[in-house]
């Protein structure tokens, strides 16, 4: 053992330190997660510093309640920035809560396909009525009205332990809102055709009530808003897995994340001028618009058909989107909102700074 080894630890003391397996530690490194200090050049065999044993304890304990290794690697990179890391665990930690509801869900179906004549177990909710009202909102423009695709043109309402998560998608774009509330029953999920969707929004604006109640049962939904109530019968789809989606937003660290604000935005895309190209879809033409930074890193919006931006800024990013699209997912366009995106050619999610739960994911357009 040479003077350098013998203050440095083997990859066995390591792993003994850590809570690691060797084999574990050798894929750290190869994945360049955990580099050793030093590899000797003759055998090979790994040797690291006693300042590596809280970075691989880290490591050790986000595999065990498993964090993807971009995660793990995401974490480690920031470990100096408690801030960053909370959010990662954050995030990590509504994944689990996720896929915990979605085996709830798939064991309620089992049961149901085991003991078709099991008794109905109804799912009550108490929410608040301008909250939901707010919420559908939020996801009604994103519904598919493509007859080919049946199973997109309604609005899933999801029931989870705290609440309801309300989303849509017609593929192009995808819309997610959140309600807390009281919820009285096991997790259970329907999809609302959109015609019920409607009129549910209609109901929601009677006033004398605060509170709006929903019952969801295997066969029907049930919402009662002053005393009227309205019964709609689900749409016999299985909806698209969107949570691939939703936990790559909620989960991973964006490349961009630009705050902006929305009536300014709303503003420029509604302005006499504002430039644009056009790009047809399935026999359909739309308007494209294009998003930029300009000089000081500000959202501006760019021209589509060349390099930049509406007041002659030199932008640093592209990316462009269907305008109506855009205006549908900004809403009202009132206060600040966050752009977040990975590149011109990766979905981008809108989303209130203060709102983790209620977003629009949009896809891109290839200039």
């Amino acid at each position: 053992m040479t003077a350098v080894e013998s203050e440095l630890r083997s990859i066995g003391e390591l792993a003994r330190a850590s809570g690691l397996t060797v084999s574990a530690l050798r894929f750290y490194d190869r994945s360049g997660v955990l580099a050793p200090a030093r590899v000797d050049p003759v055998t090979g065999y790994r040797w690291y510093t006693e300042e590596q044993v809280d970075p691989a304890r880290l490591v050790a304990g986000l595999r065990r309640v498993g964090m993807p290794l971009a995660g793990i690697a995401e974490a480690l990179r920031n470990r100096h920035r408690p801030a960053e890391v909370h959010r990662l665990l954050d995030a990590h930690l509504r994944r689990l809560e996720d896929g915990l509801a979605d085996a709830r869900r798939e064991l309620s179906r089992i049961r149901s396909l085991i003991d078709p004549e099991e008794t109905i177990v109804t799912t009550r909710l108490v929410l608040s009525r301008s909250d939901l009202a707010a919420a559908v909102d939020a996801v009604r423009f994103a519904v598919g009205a493509d007859p080919d695709l049946p199973v997109l043109s309604g609005v899933l309402l999801e029931v989870e332990p705290d609440g309801v998560r309300l989303v849509a998608t017609d593929r192009h774009r995808l819309a997610v809102a959140r309600v807390g509330g009281s919820v009285d029953g096991p997790p259970v999920s329907a999809l609302l055709p959109v015609a019920a969707v409607d009129e549910l929004r209609a109901l929601l604006d009677l006033d004398g009530a605060d509170s709006a109640e929903v019952v969801v049962a295997t066969d029907r939904v049930t919402v009662t808003v002053a005393g009227r109530p309205l019964t709609a019968v689900p749409l016999l789809y299985d909806f698209p897995d969107y949570r691939r989606l939703l936990r790559a937003q909620l989960g991973d660290v964006p490349a961009y994340r630009i705050p902006f604000d929305g009536a300014a935005l709303r503003a420029a895309l509604t302005a006499d001028g504002v430039p644009v190209c056009h790009r047809a879809h399935e026999g359909v033409e739309h308007e494209v618009v294009a998003l930029g930074l300009d000089g000081r890193g500000e959202l501006r919006l760019v021209d589509p058909n060349g390099a930049g931006d509406a007041a002659g800024g030199a932008d640093a990013l592209r990316v462009a989107v269907n305008r109506e699209y855009l205006l549908d997912a900004l809403g009202s366009g009132d206060g600040q909102l966050v752009l977040e995106l990975d590149g011109p050619i990766a979905p981008l999610a809108v989303r209130r700074p203060d709102d983790a739960h209620a977003f629009s994911v949009l896809m891109p357009v290839r200039l």
